[in-house]
């Protein structure tokens, strides 16, 4: 009798031990298949996160126009997340990055800011010498921007689909300046960056229209100035426009432990008790 209740003492042992075995390995696979999955999670790709490069013009043929071939708008978008409204088809596209835009005008114009207006003039008045020349003048601009566009995508794999993203896109703007660059009457050269505690009047949030596309990570932009440039009343309203080539980054999930055909087999033990 003794040897009997050994031998089924020992066999609940093991029949429990089995049992804590299996929920282990369970409770394992589970946690790997929950993390596979919160992995595919959130890895849509959108029109957002990568570089964008581009040319720009004030979209003005009188007193503002500028040398568009010279005048650049460059990207840095850093994050981008894509809430999906239809898997990786439809979705909104939100994130954050950094804008920097230069202003080429003609050589002999430089930026005249006053206490209420801003003007581009003949000449260099912001210069001592009156008899310097001038061979580049800019202006410049830095914005922190926000995106909100509503993104569609023909395939879930960017590589091989078109994609499409309308919307606006806010920023705040983090300086600007005015550079003037060439030589003194003397023959020396100078590079001056001009600050004015007005900013030059230019508007301290922006909002633009943007329109792009592409196939696979490459593809277009284009970008509407909503607000303008300068404040109302500081100068006419100037709307500049750029158009540019976009260089997307493609997101992709962490590697799989467990290969999606490969059969694991669980053996479970139950243990309903012994009368």
């Amino acid at each position: 009798m003794k040897s009997l209740n050994k031998i089924l003492f020992s066999a609940l042992i093991i029949l429990n031990s089995n049992l804590s075995f299996s929920q282990k390995i369970k409770t394992t696979l589970n946690s790997r298949v929950d993390s596979t999955t919160s992995n595919k999670k959130n890895l849509y790709n959108a029109q957002w996160q990568g570089f964008d490069i581009g040319f720009m013009s004030t979209n003005k043929s009188a007193q503002w126009s500028n040398n568009v071939l010279q005048s650049t708008s460059l990207g840095i978008n850093i994050f981008e997340y894509k809430i999906p409204l239809f898997k990786q088809y439809i979705g909104i596209t939100t994130g954050f990055g950094f804008n920097f835009k230069t202003f080429t005008f003609g050589d002999d114009y430089s930026i005249l800011s006053t206490d209420s207006t801003i003007e581009l003039v003949k000449g260099n008045p912001s210069l001592y010498d009156a008899n310097a020349t001038i061979k580049s003048s800019t202006l410049n601009q830095g914005f922190f921007q926000i995106p909100l566009l509503l993104d569609f995508s023909t395939k879930k794999n960017q590589k091989k689909s078109i994609s499409l993203a309308v919307g606006v896109v806010g920023g705040i703007r983090l300086f600007t300046n005015h550079r003037l660059q060439g030589k003194y009457s003397n023959g020396d050269k100078f590079n001056n960056v001009i600050r004015d505690n007005k900013y030059f009047h230019a508007n301290l949030l922006s909002l633009d229209g943007m329109v792009r596309v592409a196939y696979g990570p490459i593809g277009l932009f284009g970008t509407y100035s909503l607000n303008g440039l300068f404040k109302k009343d500081a100068a006419e309203k100037i709307s500049p426009i750029s158009i540019g080539v976009s260089f997307n980054v493609q997101k992709t999930g962490s590697k799989k432990k467990w290969k999606d055909n490969e059969d694991i087999d669980i053996i479970e033990s139950s243990f309903s008790g012994l009368k």
